[in-house]
């Protein structure tokens, strides 16, 4: 087990995919915002408490970073929300033509600033089409400026909620997440925050998003988030 647990802390290894966001605008080769993890026409997914129909307008990027915003602006019939959500992979035959999939051993690791009005649920995570293998780095509730949702969906599976002494959306924060292959880590600030079982998932693209949570709708008309990079490390 000793050796299991080196090869987890071992240094996060070669970039194997990344956006720092410093362009005018979202890098299409690299993301598609069509996912399968979507329901209702690759789009939208209300069945799982999301309010939002995902947009290219509700992504810009400036200043050397992405902002996602969601708005309620009646987007699609139905939806009287718009939200972001950008996919490496498994888009509903909308791949982006440099599409992406992470791997056992891969450190995926983004640096952000969290929304902070209540109603909204942003995420880091990994699909892989049915969402055995699932892996969350984080998911924050924005009604709760202090706990991060970190789960593994693989079984056994396991997760923890990590609970800040001080309020998350004030800074900038990076959240990352060893994913195994012995176990599965997450690190809030270089800091480790929760330990579970294994990954051996195939195929995972990488998601970001920023939804709009059914269960604590939102008072506010928009809301947005910012962030600065989305890294993967791969060991050489």
């Amino acid at each position: 087990m000793a050796d299991q647990r080196d090869d987890v802390r071992a240094a996060p290894g070669k970039v194997v995919f990344a956006d720092e966001f410093d362009g005018t605008a979202i890098d299409r080769t690299k993301w598609a915002i069509h996912s399968n993890a979507e329901a209702d026409q690759c789009l939208g997914n209300k069945g799982n408490q999301e309010l939002e129909w995902h947009t290219w307008d509700a992504l810009s990027v400036h200043d050397g970073m992405l902002t996602m915003t969601a708005r309620k602006n009646n987007p699609a019939p139905g939806y009287e929300w718009s939200g972001a959500l950008i996919t490496t992979g498994q888009s509903c035959g909308h791949e982006p033509s440099q599409s992406f999939a992470v791997q056992p051993g891969d450190y995926i690791e983004t640096r952000l600033k969290l929304p902070s009005a209540k109603g909204f649920w942003p995420s880091t995570w990994t699909w892989n089409g049915n969402g055995s293998n699932e892996q969350d780095t984080y998911e924050f509730y924005s009604d709760n400026h202090n706990a991060l949702y970190l789960t593994n969906h693989q079984s056994p599976g396991g997760g923890c909620t990590y609970q800040s002494p001080t309020d998350l959306t004030t800074d900038w924060h990076t959240i990352a997440q060893q994913l195994g292959p012995y176990e599965t880590v997450w690190y809030l600030d270089g800091k480790e925050i929760c330990r579970q079982g294994p990954y051996a998932g195939t195929g995972d693209a990488l998601i970001l998003d920023l939804f709009v949570y059914a269960k604590i709708p939102p008072t506010v008309t928009s809301e947005s988030m910012q962030i600065d990079h989305v890294r993967v490390y791969r060991p050489e």
